[in-house]
């Protein structure tokens, strides 16, 4: 009896697994088909653009946004999805949400340089100028690890040193050879600064929550609610980042030079060009990278 219903336990079991697995297999499917399909509506927008024919053109970018926001929402955050839809946007002049799409791309494939020159172009496009500050090119160089290796690709590094490390330490207790620690010493010093910046790259990232603006003009408010006097105004695929949330409500600091009656603030004046850049910005106009 024991053994009938530990049978019946094993097969349900597998059962399960095998549905589960073939029912992910499908969802795979489906997804490779509905992003060639995108894919596929994206070209021949791309072509009535050439043909002049705006309005079909558009009709097509709409239809795949929806199928890339759909892959999205199905789970598969791919890198690619989120550039293609990147692209989309910006055809359709929506440029804030191209600035988000292409950030979230540039996070999955920092090495890009796709990303990074349809990022400079929509950037050049927005409204607003922005003056928050550039990490300079030779730090780039220096540190390029940091900044040519996402996160996934940290941690497998940093994983790959950690059995490096203790492959050696192991040949060491075993084989006794003493040039064995002058290894050991320059991998553990490797595994040390990998760890660390995957700590920042996880701070950065996760630590500080960003947003782009993707309403065309939306006011900032000096508090949490339509009653409160706007601030001042910024534009689509303006960037910012969130402090606090309340409600429907973001509390954010805008990286843009704002205008408080006829003067530019410039950075002259820090403090008061802090105060001049925080307030609230209502959640349907920020989209959170």
């Amino acid at each position: 009896m024991i053994r009938a219903r530990f049978c019946i336990f094993i097969l349900a079991a597998l059962f399960f697994c095998t549905e589960k697995a073939f029912a992910d297999q499908l969802s795979k499917d489906g997804v490779v088909k509905m992003f060639a399909a995108a894919n596929e509506n994206h070209m021949q927008a791309v072509k009535f653009i050439a043909e002049k024919n705006l309005q079909g053109a558009n009709k097509k970018l709409e239809e795949a946004a929806l199928q890339y926001e759909m892959i999205l929402s199905k789970g598969f955050g791919n890198g690619q999805v989120y550039y293609n839809l990147g692209n989309t946007y910006y055809r359709l002049g929506e440029t804030g949400k191209a600035i988000l799409n292409y950030r979230k791309a540039h996070r999955l494939m920092p090495r890009n340089a796709e990303i990074d020159a349809n990022l400079r172009l929509a950037k050049n496009s927005i409204e607003d100028k922005e003056v928050y500050y550039e990490t300079p090119a030779v730090l780039q160089r220096v540190f390029f690890w940091f900044f040519l290796m996402n996160k996934n690709e940290i941690i497998a590094f940093s994983v790959s040193l950690y059995v490096i490390v203790m492959s050696l330490f192991i040949a060491l207790i075993i084989l006794k050879y003493q040039w064995l620690k002058r290894f050991i010493i320059g991998f553990s010093a490797g595994l040390l600064i990998a760890v660390v910046s995957l700590g920042i790259k996880i701070y950065a990232e996760h630590g500080t929550d960003r947003g782009v603006v993707i309403t065309k003009k939306c006011s900032v408010r000096y508090g949490p609610g339509e009653e409160y006097e706007a601030k001042y105004e910024i534009h689509d695929g303006a960037e910012c980042v969130i402090e606090q949330v309340k409600g429907k409500w973001y509390k954010v600091y805008v990286h843009v030079g704002i205008k408080q009656g006829d003067a530019l603030q410039t950075d002259g004046d820090k403090k008061e060009d802090k105060e001049i850049r925080r307030g609230w910005l209502h959640r349907d106009d920020v989209g959170a990278i």
